[in-house]
């Protein structure tokens, strides 16, 4: 199978490719770059890219990069560009690509199966960026105490630009990411003030506040009563908000 490698600052000009490309990084870094999206490429990153799309690569600005690609030919593949975390079996398998030029069909049509298997319901809609934010979120906020995530942390885990990343959170959970990060927290938050004793100094703390005067002053901005009133009379939750609800469930549950 093919690997390029590229001088620092190369660049692909634009292009439309007939057929499909697995794109993955072996060293250095890139961005590929469409109409509808920038996806910063690292080598734990595999990229799909369909036929028909004008599209471009600039390759890694500081250091030589090089990649591995591949071709082939698909009719049972949906015509958007895919954005997969690259392991196991995906790193095998294109580590054999590069190794054999035998049972390349056979070791695509695995690797296809393993996107597949990984992919949400069609019916979800879930772009590939949020896919890998959701990812970024449950390994990141799997136990407390939470730390804050910044929306260029997010947009980072999820190699695409903040701009971007805020408009796919605006379209799929009709929040800002920044305000869908806090009011998790603050989904948190609601639950320690309801089912537990803890000081409020001491929830601010576990759900990534700075303090507890920072915490109460975003608290209060959200729900319009501070922690200390919320606590006694939980009346609403952020999570009735349908599209952070949504976000929410994400993270705690298998996607």
């Amino acid at each position: 199978m093919p690997v390029a490698d590229y001088p620092a600052g190369a660049r692909l000009p634009t292009r439309v490719i007939e057929d499909f490309e697995f794109v993955w990084m072996l060293r250095g870094r890139a961005t590929f770059r469409s109409a509808d999206t920038d996806v910063v490429l690292t080598p734990d990153v595999l990229l799909l890219v369909p036929p028909g799309l004008e599209h471009s690569f600039d390759w890694d600005p500081k250091r030589p990069s090089r990649h591995g690609y591949v071709h082939f030919d698909r009719s049972d593949l949906a015509s958007q560009v895919q954005v997969r975390p690259m392991r196991d079996p995906l790193t095998g398998l294109c580590g054999y690509l590069l190794s054999e030029d035998r049972a390349v069909e056979q070791t695509l049509d695995l690797m296809l199966t393993v996107i597949r298997l990984g992919a949400p319901d069609p019916d979800r809609r879930i772009p590939g960026p949020i896919r890998l934010a959701v990812e970024y979120l449950r390994e990141h906020w799997a136990t407390m105490p939470l730390r804050r995530i910044a929306v260029a942390e997010l947009a980072a885990a999820a190699h695409v630009s903040r701009g971007y990343l805020n408009r796919l959170f605006q379209r799929a959970f009709d929040l800002s990411a920044a305000t869908a990060l806090e009011h998790i927290r603050c989904a948190r938050a609601e639950t320690l003030l309801a089912r537990t004793d803890l000081t409020v100094d001491a929830i601010a703390k576990q759900c990534g506040f700075a303090d507890v005067s920072h915490f109460s002053h975003r608290f209060t901005l959200v729900h319009g009563v501070s922690p200390s009133l919320y606590r006694p009379h939980p009346v609403s939750s952020v999570l009735d908000h349908t599209g952070l609800r949504e976000l929410n469930r994400l993270i705690v549950e298998a996607v």
